[in-house]
């Protein structure tokens, strides 16, 4: 008699354990999951293997005078590595500038960059120490258009478990790597990060960065957030310098036509694509 209830109970656990996979995938997780393993994962959600898409970038001072600029993105993963491509076109003044990424999944390998300014005709090489730098005039920096490299820096949690919008996340603290510190604030800006991480498809949709210069705070936010041929995007993505407790200046991008897996031609990956123009 004894025997029996014990295998109901253990068949009454193992069929709670898979509706909650199925229900809450990202519930299981989170007991189990280093916060450094959180954001590997969120370093290789799936993005699809190629994407182009439409992208409209707003520049707003602090006075809330807003400069509009449109772009065309594309992207292509090689292996795990990672090759994209924006041009601008318009307003005048910044039409057929291209900034062109390579993103190495090395370690040890350096991501490339360039910046081609038509008014110079000339393609500028983006150097480690300059990826600190505003990316054309926007709120994000180069170092934010390649992303920060995991093996940098230092990730614990600050809370296992914060609503977010009725969603369940990891809050999650990332300062560079001892060894390293000097190197990556020269490099990325950034003394330390925080993240909020939706737990069940493991995205950033908040983060906070505390830059050196100026000692000025960066709020990351990502919204509008849908499934795309069943890849979830972020269709908007705010970024908000902060001096003071007091807005400086604001960058909003919003992604519109958005294709996944289509096919992009890998000659658009060069110097001199950008200095052709779209």
């Amino acid at each position: 008699m004894v025997i029996k209830q014990s295998n109901n109970w253990t068949v009454h656990v193992f069929i709670l354990f898979l509706c909650m996979a199925v229900l809450f995938p990202g519930a299981l997780f989170a007991a189990e999951l280093s916060a450094l393993e959180v954001m590997r994962q969120v370093d290789q959600r799936d993005d699809g293997e190629t994407s182009n898409s439409e992208l409209t970038m707003i520049l707003i001072d602090k006075n809330k005078n807003q400069r509009v600029r449109k772009l065309k993105g594309f992207r292509k993963d090689y292996g795990k590595d990672v090759k994209s491509i924006s041009f601008f076109l318009s307003p005048a003044d910044v039409r057929n500038t291209a900034f062109l990424s390579f993103d190495w999944d090395d370690e040890n390998k350096e991501d490339d960059n360039w910046l081609y300014l038509p008014a110079l005709r000339k393609v500028k090489r983006i150097s480690s120490g300059n990826k600190k730098d505003s990316f054309m005039g926007s709120d994000f920096s180069y170092a934010d258009m390649n992303g920060l490299e995991l093996n940098e820096w230092e990730y614990q949690f600050i809370n296992e478990r914060e609503q977010v919008e009725g969603f369940d996340c990891w809050v999650i603290e990332g300062t560079p790597k001892n060894e390293m510190r000097n190197k990556v604030i020269e490099e990325t800006g950034y003394l330390k990060s925080v993240s909020w991480v939706r737990k069940d498809i493991f995205m950033t949709i908040r983060a906070k960065l505390y830059v050196k210069k100026g000692k000025e705070i960066k709020y990351f936010t990502a919204s509008d957030i849908i499934q795309i041929d069943g890849i979830w995007t972020a269709k908007k993505l705010t970024m908000k310098t902060t001096k003071r407790n007091r807005t400086d200046h604001m960058t909003v991008l919003i992604f519109d036509n958005i294709i996944y897996n289509k096919g992009v031609d890998d000659t658009l990956f060069t110097t001199q694509r950008m200095e052709r123009g779209i």
